[in-house]
């Protein structure tokens, strides 16, 4: 009985963010608690000693490639607070993503936090996938509204003038698109620093066809994931966001498409293309 206890409170920590869940009878994960941090990819994604990669949890900054105004910014500042340092790892509900990353909170050993500088800085934005257990994201969420009023890095730039800010696009999914419909998605974050009705709002492809999305709660900072095929919409806080497009099949062209999204004025609030050497 104690180990069936132990397996059931253990096991979601293994669940990938876009990824299945663990077999039920799977081993709990070990995971670092801490380690030294010998490269930076990006502003949110580094590499341990121990071999691991590591996703920043709470924070998105701008890509490197493509290039995106301020990642080298932010790559730059997580290199000078990280590289070569020591750090500590805080885990959430989920310790793993759909690419075998480790998504965690990272800490210097005197307490600094890369999420909160970066916010600070205005090299990235709140991002928060559910769920997310009793963490209090009061501090980042002040740190990221003082540096959008102050203008700060990505707040000057276009991109990030509308409510929401489409954070990442897979039009072509793995294998054979017609037998991995889901696999077809794009994640969209609320930037706005208030809670979002997405009743109303609608995407739209490269050839104009457009889909409007549900009535559904987005609080700041949270993230939704807008997925092809059929299935039933997901807007419980304490689990993963996701809206479906009710297709009959794959949505998105794998040779070149573009998700283009729409406040309920008809106001374009992001866009971004899909090619596949810009593939994700």
């Amino acid at each position: 009985m104690l180990l069936l206890c132990f397996a059931l409170f253990f096991g979601p920590l293994a669940q990938a963010a876009d990824g299945p869940a663990p077999a039920a009878d799977a081993a709990p994960e070990v995971v670092p608690r801490s380690a030294r941090v010998v490269a930076v990819y990006d502003g949110d994604t580094v590499t341990l000693d121990t071999g691991d990669r590591v996703r920043l949890r709470w924070v998105n900054t701008p890509e490197l490639k493509p290039a995106e105004a301020f990642g080298v910014e932010a790559r730059e500042l997580a290199a000078r607070l990280l590289l070569n340092q020591r750090v500590i790892l805080d885990y959430g509900p989920v310790v793993r993503d759909g690419y075998g990353r480790l998504i965690a909170g990272i800490s210097t050993e005197d307490g600094t936090r890369l999420s909160m500088k970066l916010l600070e800085a205005g090299y990235g934005h709140l991002f928060v996938i559910p769920p997310v257990g009793d963490f209090d994201m009061a501090p980042l969420v002040a740190a990221e509204e003082a540096a959008r009023a102050a203008g700060k890095g990505i707040w000057s730039d276009d991109r990030y003038k509308g409510a929401l800010h489409i954070t990442s696009f897979h039009a072509n999914a793995r294998g054979d698109d017609r037998e991995n419909v889901h696999g077809e998605y794009a994640r969209v974050c609320n930037v706005s620093g208030r809670t979002l009705n997405l009743d109303g709002y609608r995407v739209t492809d490269i050839t104009g066809n457009s889909w409007r999305m549900p009535a559904m709660d987005l609080p700041p900072g949270y993230t939704v994931k807008i997925t092809s095929g059929k299935g039933q919409d997901q807007s419980d806080l304490e689990q993963q966001l996701e809206i479906f497009l009710q297709s009959d099949g794959p949505v998105w062209n794998n040779t070149k498409d573009r998700i283009t999204i729409y406040d309920p004025s008809g106001k374009v609030l992001d866009t971004r293309l899909h090619e596949p050497k810009s593939r994700q």
